[in-house]
């Protein structure tokens, strides 16, 4: 039976009234390669309020296992109960439990007749157009170029309503820290607090786990969502998830599960491959199942860092601008950060550019022609994704060979 989340089913009344019940959380049964995994704690209920008499994660199918939690939840029995409730007839309810626990977590998902809504409630944004209430994102760029910075500063935002850089919806926030040693922490959240015109001291809820995978603290995070009220979780970074190669689909979509089980809404910072910066390191299925996807683009000067963040991909919502900020540091950290114009930062502007709107501006203004391998070092790509554009879009056109080259040029108006 569902109830509140957990698959419950109560084993045996006793005479004294108490309940000895069996109880699983359904985000925490999983389906593995070796078969179904899942939390089990037994219970002893008396007048609604339940007291545990064991509990165990492990491989439900093995019967080892089972025999292994039963008899040390039977022996927390005081003696009446034991005697009244034995040892094998609990052995043998908890494995008719297990035996069904899978389908019976599958129960929720079960096809119901819902009716179509055109004047159903408009998306609700944590910040907007960035974090969907109840929706997960992802940020990318590669090490070292403000996500992090970006991430808290997005962070603190929603915890404390503030708006100075975002339009906001408040909600409690948990941020995780994978990356950076805890006593950085700290003062990094005193510089951002400052640089959003809040009391330095201002405190977020963190958790430092350097050192450790998210996989190593699901547990935990789990719980404190639940007890402390969050509302949000920002993830630094999906990189240390610890579910394996994340060039493989598997280990993502496993990630992918273990953020949307964390909580409803999330905010993940990624990396990106070394050779291409135009999308997240991994598998594919990073983007597929995240709601938005944000590309941080990034122009330094001196001490001024200028960050665009651009909408790569965000479900049911329109093409978005890119929002500009301007971050200033000193040697101590970020100072202050406020919105800025793309205008400010060239950079930046150019990285708006589509890789072949790119070639494009540098074919008319600087070079007139070239040939596909001098354009990919022109944008960062491979010389085969360079041909592809070239030979399928019309504002390119090719020019006789030289040698054994073939240049290219932009096509004039009378062209295309």
């Amino acid at each position: 039976m569902l109830s509140n989340g957990y698959i419950e089913h109560p084993a045996k009344l006793l005479s004294s009234g108490q309940v000895v019940l069996f109880r699983a959380p359904s985000n925490e049964i999983r389906q593995e390669r070796t078969g179904v995994h899942a939390k089990v704690g037994i219970f002893l209920e008396t007048d609604g309020k339940q007291m545990l008499l064991e509990v165990h994660t492990f491989n439900v199918s093995r019967l080892e296992e089972r025999i292994r939690l039963a008899n040390a939840a039977h022996k927390a029995l005081d003696a009446i109960s034991a005697d009244e409730y034995s040892s094998a007839q609990l052995r043998h309810d908890l494995s008719i439990y297990c035996s069904r626990l899978w389908n019976d977590s599958l129960t929720a998902l079960l096809p119901t007749l819902i009716p179509g809504d055109s004047m159903g409630e408009p998306l609700r944004f944590l910040i907007k157009p960035y974090i969907i209430d109840g929706g997960g994102t992802i940020i990318f760029a590669p090490p070292g170029k403000g996500k992090s910075y970006t991430a808290m500063l997005m962070a603190v935002s929603v915890d404390a309503g503030n708006t100075h850089l975002f339009e906001v919806s408040r909600a409690k926030v948990l941020l995780i820290n994978l990356e950076r040693p805890p006593n950085t922490i700290s003062r990094r959240l005193g510089c951002v607090n400052t640089a959003l015109g809040e009391d330095p001291a201002r405190p977020l809820t963190i958790m430092n786990a350097r050192g450790k995978s998210l996989r190593d603290i699901e547990g935990v995070v789990k719980r404190a969502v639940e007890e402390q009220g969050i509302e949000a979780v920002f993830l630094d970074s999906i990189s240390r998830a610890g579910h394996g190669d994340l060039t493989e689909n598997r280990p993502v979509n496993q990630i992918m599960d273990t953020m949307n089980s964390i909580c409803p809404s999330w905010f993940a910072i990624a990396h990106t491959p070394r050779q291409d910066e135009s999308h997240v390191y991994g598998s594919i299925y990073f983007e597929a199942a995240s709601d938005i996807v944000i590309q941080m683009l990034y122009d330094q000067e001196d001490e001024h860092l200028g960050v665009g963040l651009k909408v790569v991909k965000g479900n049911d919502m329109g093409k978005q601008p890119v929002l500009a900020l301007r971050y200033d540091f000193d040697q101590d950290g970020l100072v202050s950060a406020n919105k800025a114009s793309l205008r400010d930062f060239a950079g930046l502007k150019t990285q708006t550019m589509s890789p072949a709107d790119e070639m494009l501006a540098f074919l008319r203004h600087e070079a007139g022609r070239a040939d596909a391998e001098e354009l990919a070092r022109v944008i960062g790509k491979s010389r085969n994704y360079v041909s592809q554009i070239l030979s399928n879009d019309p504002r390119f056109i090719k020019l006789p060979k030289q040698g054994r080259t073939v240049p290219w040029a932009a096509a004039g108006k009378d062209d295309v």
